[in-house]
C-alpha cells in the first residue's frame, strides 16, 4: 500500500512538472478572477495540509465523486465548487431525503470535516456508503485538496473561515 501511495505522489509530481500542465482536479484558474489557488492561500488549518496526501486519499472517493466540472455527477454528486454551497443542491443529482432537509447550512471546511469523519453519524439516513476517515489530519488534507481542486478560491476561503 505504501508503495502504491508513493507511486501516486511521484506520478502527480511528474505531471505537475511536465510542460507546465496540471493533472485534472488540481489548482487552476479561479472562477473569481483567474487567481491560481495554492496551499499558501488557504486559511489555517488547511494551509498546513499535505495536499499530496489529500489527493491520494481522494482516490477512494473518485469511484463516486469528481471535482472536474465536465465529468458531472457519478454515484455521488460532483464536488466542484462544493464550498459555500448548500447541501443537496448539485444539479441533476438525486439526494437522500435526509440530506435534502438541510438547506439552511452551507458546506464549510468544518462541516465537511464532520461529514468525512462519519457520514452516517453526521446525517442519519444518508445514502452515502462510506465509513468515514478516522484520522483528523487525513480529513484536513482531503478538505485542503478539495479547496484547491475545486478551483473556487473565494468560496473556499470563505467556507474555510466559517468555523
Amino acid at each position: 500500500m505504501a508503495k502504491l501511495q508513493f507511486a501516486a505522489v511521484i506520478a502527480v509530481c511528474m505531471a505537475l512538472a511536465a510542460c507546465g500542465s496540471k493533472p485534472e482536479g488540481t489548482a487552476g484558474a479561479s472562477a473569481a478572477g483567474g487567481k491560481i489557488l495554492t496551499k499558501a492561500d488557504l486559511p489555517p488549518p488547511y494551509n498546513e495540509a499535505d495536499i499530496a496526501n489529500g489527493q491520494t486519499i481522494f482516490i477512494k472517493c473518485r469511484n463516486c465523486h469528481s471535482v472536474v466540472p465536465s465529468e458531472g455527477n457519478k454515484t455521488g454528486p460532483n464536488l466542484h465548487g462544493v464550498f459555500d454551497r448548500h447541501p443537496a443542491t448539485q444539479a441533476n443529482f438525486k439526494y437522500s431525503k435526509a440530506l435534502q432537509g438541510d438547506k439552511d447550512e452551507k458546506w464549510t471546511g468544518a462541516e465537511l470535516d464532520k461529514w468525512l469523519a462519519k457520514p452516517k453519524d453526521y446525517m442519519p439516513g444518508t445514502k452515502m456508503f462510506f465509513n468515514g476517515l478516522d484520522d483528523a489530519n487525513d480529513r484536513r488534507d482531503v478538505i485542503a485538496y478539495l479547496m484547491i481542486a475545486s478551483e473556487n478560491a473565494d468560496a473556499a476561503k470563505t467556507a474555510a473561515t466559517q468555523q
